[in-house]
């Protein structure tokens, strides 16, 4: 469906390119290719499925890119060459597709992602990117973007970017997001109850309750993986005769 929806917007940006040359002036506002069916339009500032941020210029190209294929998680797109970078701001996006072995040049096509850094064309300080949805029989790019002409909707301008990401028609491979690690195990001492136990969830008595140990029950302590060493945190053990090699006693202090 992604390859379709991008060879219909193909053949019409042509029909655009081919009315520009016919009466000699660059279509500015109409274009049968642009239309706003971005989905989080009038919802500002909401995470959205790409990781960006709804109403911006970034989450606008984050969702054309969607429709042909090219799909960012969390910000970040693995590239053809295999490698992996971040998008943040617009005017980061060249060099974060270059690393990634995307093609980055001054020519624009459909498709492509026109990129502004900080200061250029009075672009805010963080940079900005549209989507080149045509382009005119002068060369210039006919751009849909976000928080441009409109502030945080949608507009259509003609443009000359000082570059463009070449994203659609190179391969493209899907994220693979980092699996969690496994939980810390207990390291610390073992101890056993005499009498019942209060366990809440981290140490002090401003914790809420989680528990109520037995007399006899075992328990361990330990330190937070990133922490100064400074506080505690408490958990059940199994029942064991014999504390695990390294740990300690099994009835520790009493």
């Amino acid at each position: 469906m992604g390859r379709n929806r991008f060879s219909v917007r193909k053949a019409l940006s042509a029909m655009m390119g081919a009315t520009v040359l016919l009466i000699g002036v660059p279509a500015l506002s109409v274009s049968a290719a642009g239309v706003d069916d971005y989905p989080y339009r009038g919802t500002v500032n909401k995470l959205d499925p790409w990781g960006f941020y709804t109403g911006y210029c970034t989450s606008f190209a984050a969702f054309r890119l969607s429709q042909e294929g090219v799909r960012l998680h969390g910000a970040s797109l693995q590239g053809p060459n295999g490698k992996t970078a971040f998008f943040g701001n617009g005017g980061t996006w060249d060099a974060a597709a270059a690393s990634i072995g995307y093609v980055v040049d001054t020519h624009p096509t459909v498709g492509s992602v026109a990129v502004w850094h900080g200061g250029e064309d009075s672009a805010w300080w963080g940079g900005h990117v549209a989507y080149v949805m045509a382009v005119d029989g002068a060369g210039n790019a006919i751009v849909e973007e976000y928080n441009w002409s409109n502030y945080l909707r949608y507009g259509q301008r003609t443009v000359r970017a000082h570059r463009y990401i070449h994203f659609v028609g190179a391969p493209v491979r899907p994220v693979v997001l980092p699996v969690s690690p496994t939980p810390a195990q207990p390291s610390g001492r073992w101890y056993s109850t005499t009498d019942a136990v209060r366990e809440r969830s981290g140490p002090g008595t401003t914790y809420r309750t989680v528990g109520i140990l037995a007399p006899g029950a075992q328990w361990a302590s330990w330190l937070p993986a990133h922490g100064s060493g400074s506080s505690a945190r408490f958990a059940p053990a199994a029942p064991s005769t014999a504390p695990p090699s390294g740990i300690g006693s099994a009835t520790g202090p009493t």
